[in-house]
């Protein structure tokens, strides 16, 4: 999930289903066309989902339909008397399901429009532990691959799709509206893309209208609708990532890396990270994290996924520290 763009989402262990454990310090904006549920296995952060924001803790269960922009981010820094502290990346669960799993059976998955949101919202407390109780089963058996894994897998996977569809908001709707909203994701990859390959140069809002062929006034709702945020701050975003990227090398002096990420005035570039981190980009980059571990895979600066063994270390101590059998007593 490093790049803004649509993410073609790949099943490497089991068709139409996916799961990752990831620490995040900040994924930018995508989308991609399988249903995710996310469980926040340790610490706290922020998620932005079809232009809401929400402040998400340990034991949070979020669903994302098909389609809707969503991102993650760590809390800001916070300040205290001995100055600022460093930002302390949330730990998720991801299980990524294609809207082609069960179609055999099911075939109305693959039409269906969900409200995306917090699934405390909609289940009953007693639900929501099954819930939590299957995704994390479900992920155990994944990393694990023990006999017959797949088996578990499917059954809790489905139950929980089951419940998903009990309880929360949703339309089915017919293949002619499908095709309207693939056109529409097609059009916010274009954007998101567009974005990403020229950040760091003059770019102009007129310029994307014009390219979609859309007015200034369509596009900028369009994009503020599907964002959250306006084109300005959007791009902002991505030059402080930027920012954060380019400070790893330690030879690039702040005013350098303000001017390669795109911040014509470094000034403008202070402001924005005190709005979005609570520190300045000198306090930012001292306490970047840059710890290099054996059992972890590095993805930049921003986003850290498990391999298996450290992916059933953290969902074994959520289960054992989170789920107890008392949960499911009447």
């Amino acid at each position: 999930m490093a790049k803004s763009e649509l993410e073609i989402v790949k099943y490497p262990k089991i068709k139409h289903v996916k799961m990752l454990v990831n620490k995040i310090q900040s994924v930018e904006d995508h989308i991609h066309n399988d249903f995710e549920f996310f469980l926040v296995l340790k610490g706290k952060g922020r998620a932005k989902i079809d232009a809401r924001n929400y402040e998400v803790e340990e034991g949070d269960i979020y669903f994302i339909n098909s389609g809707d922009v969503h991102s993650y981010s760590a809390l800001p820094s916070n300040r205290n008397v001995e100055g600022v502290q460093p930002v302390v990346p949330p730990t998720f669960l991801f299980v990524q399901v294609s809207n082609h799993f069960i179609r055999d059976y099911f075939p109305q998955i693959r039409t269906t429009i969900f409200k995306s949101g917090n699934l405390k919202e909609v289940l009953t407390r007693l639900e929501y532990k099954m819930v939590s109780t299957m995704l994390v089963d479900a992920a155990i058996a994944y990393f694990s691959e023990y006999e017959n894994y797949q088996l578990d897998l499917i059954a809790d996977v489905a139950k929980v799709l089951s419940l998903t569809y009990r309880r929360l908001e949703h339309e089915i709707i017919n293949e002619g509206q499908k095709q309207k909203v693939k056109r529409k994701n097609a059009r916010l990859e274009r954007i998101i893309s567009y974005i990403d390959a020229n950040f760091d140069t003059q770019i102009r809002l007129e310029d994307l209208a014009n390219m979609e062929n859309l007015s200034v006034t369509h596009f900028s709702h369009l994009f503020s609708s599907s964002f959250g945020v306006t084109f300005q701050e959007f791009v902002n975003l991505k030059r402080m990532e930027q920012c954060i990227r380019l400070m790893s090398n330690n030879e690039k002096t702040l005013l350098e890396i303000s001017y390669e990420s795109g911040f014509s005035d470094p000034k403008y570039m202070n402001k924005m990270f005190l709005k979005k981190f609570g520190c300045t980009p000198k306090e930012y980059r001292k306490n970047l994290d840059t710890r290099n571990s054996d059992f972890e895979i590095q993805i930049g600066k921003f986003e850290t996924i498990f391999n298996d063994t450290m992916s059933l270390k953290y969902l074994k101590e959520f289960k054992t520290q989170r789920i107890t059998p008392e949960d499911f007593q009447n």
